[in-house]
């Protein structure tokens, strides 16, 4: 256990993400489209999306949709009416997910360490809404965590104060880009709480949730004699699998310092021991570096699950990464981006993608063929680059169907090949402006687009509802004209 008498010195350490590849989610968000998320100071679901906090689950995808609406969601006492958060909303230990248990259950875990904290004052703080889609606002409201609450519980009404910090009443007014309200912290507050921000939408039965995780400074502090290199997630190991600490200088690694655990039996393979196991090694090879996590008293001990990893400011040792030599590698490749039909435009067709790789180093390449064999494009990205984002233009060629072939091939062993199917549809004769789902960041009130799935065209209606036309992912399909669960809302069929 490393000791430190300055107990608050823990609240200025700067948030870093884990090192290593990239995520799935974090490429595959640009892809998203949905609502709205606090961006400032960023809420626990937007640190998702931004690759701080990890193993998050679909919210990754869409921080914008953490919805509650009195359809099919988990409901306070029952009651699945739309009022305030203190009498209606998201059953008690779901309120982070707005209820949305099967999407974004993953964000309702909590404890005093699962996710990274925003440095705050108390006082008053600007916290600013950003938006993805356009919806009348009734009113926002900003609740605080009690003095006593207790954070290692699931978050409940009874966690939070039942006076709103701040209640703005926004008399149906439409959002923009973002939404600023300066919310005062009260000065009682110090150490860990959570701000829960909820957007009431002002022409539906929906409330927007988002809690915002914060550390509040209620003193001067002492600057922190620690610079952290990074995190130590908790996953799910195998025995005989082999992680390593792997410590690097100003001349390159230091293998000298490099401190390895070999997984040793099923309960050190479990995703939250591993880590304990590894940071009480580390510690005890007194080599420069300390993992853990900083208590209330200044002490960085090891944790159950994530772990940080700390060196003394002025250390020789500059940066961490944490290699894992696992005995049976998954080799993992998954496509985002592509849509399932594309439409000429001047006898071209722009295709843009994003691949990701995991399980080695490889070299990725996409190939695109047409209903005849033939292949048509080709791009290789850089050798070792398991996350390339892929931009291939399609010249002259005819509408049809076509295959997008993506291959991931390792330094040794067998490759992964993953096919993505799409059509090419003509261009149009002007009775429609596009074949859904192509510009749909473009669509307003009388857009009309041509349904490939039906073969139907869709007229977008007028007024606010407009705002729902442009509401569409590949994870996010309510409002697609004639097919979505609720495509009469924003469409008229022509």
């Amino acid at each position: 256990m490393i000791r430190n008498k300055q107990s608050r010195l823990f609240r200025k350490l700067p948030l870093v993400a884990a090192i290593g590849m990239a995520s799935l989610a974090s490429m595959a968000i640009q892809q998203a489209s949905a609502h709205g998320y606090i961006e400032s100071p960023k809420s626990r679901a937007y640190m998702c999306r931004t690759d701080v906090n990890k193993d998050c689950g679909s919210v990754t995808y869409e921080p914008q949709s953490v919805e509650y609406t009195t359809n099919g969601r988990t409901n306070y006492k029952g009651n699945a009416c739309e009022g305030e958060f203190t009498k209606c909303g998201p059953a008690d230990g779901n309120i982070a997910s707005g209820g949305m248990v099967a999407n974004f259950g993953t964000i309702d875990t909590q404890n005093a360490v699962r996710w990274e904290k925003t440095d705050i004052q108390p006082g008053v703080n600007t916290f600013t809404w950003h938006y993805s889609a356009a919806h009348p606002i009734r009113y926002q409201e900003f609740y605080i965590t009690k003095k006593d609450w207790n954070p290692n519980q699931p978050l409940t009404r009874e966690s939070f104060e039942s006076t709103p910090l701040l209640r703005v009443d926004m008399g149906g007014q439409m959002t923009g880009e973002k939404t600023s309200h300066e919310v005062n912290i009260p000065a009682d507050r110090t150490g860990y709480h959570v701000v829960l921000g909820t957007w009431k939408v002002d022409d539906t039965s929906a409330t927007f949730y988002q809690v915002v995780d914060v550390n509040i400074d209620g003193e001067e502090v002492v600057p922190s004699p620690w610079n952290n290199l990074g995190v130590v997630q908790p996953q799910a190991l195998e025995v005989g699998d082999k992680v390593i600490a792997r410590l690097f200088g100003a001349s390159g690694e230091m293998q000298d310092k490099n401190i390895s655990l070999t997984i040793a039996s099923d309960e050190q393979a479990k995703a939250d021991i591993w880590p304990h196991a590894l940071a009480e090694k580390v510690n005890a090879a007194n080599v420069g570096v300390v993992m853990g996590e900083l208590n209330t008293d200044g002490e960085i001990v090891p944790n159950f699950g994530k772990n940080s990893v700390f060196v003394k400011k002025g250390s020789d040792i500059l940066s961490f990464q944490l290699e894992k030599q696992l005995v049976n590698q998954p080799i993992e490749l998954n496509i985002t981006g592509m849509q399932p039909s594309y439409t000429l435009k001047d006898g071209k067709v722009d295709l843009h993608f994003n691949a990701i790789a995991k399980g080695g180093d490889f070299t990725i390449k996409a190939t695109v063929f047409n209903a005849k064999q033939e292949s048509v494009a080709h791009q290789q990205a850089a050798a070792g680059d398991n996350t390339p984002h892929f931009s291939i233009n399609l010249k002259d060629i005819e509408a049809g169907k076509f295959d997008l072939v993506v291959e991931a091939a390792p330094k040794k062993g067998e490759s992964k090949q993953e096919t993505v199917s799409f059509t090419v549809q003509a261009e149009s004769d002007g009775s429609y402006d596009f074949v859904f789902p192509d510009g749909v960041k473009d669509y307003k009130a009388g857009t009309t687009v041509l349904q490939p799935k039906d073969g139907n065209t869709y007229e977008c209606k007028p007024g606010q509802v407009a705002g729902w036309c442009v509401q569409w992912s590949p994870t996010a399909t309510g409002f697609e004209p004639g097919v979505g669960s609720n495509w009469q809302d924003a469409w008229i069929r022509k």
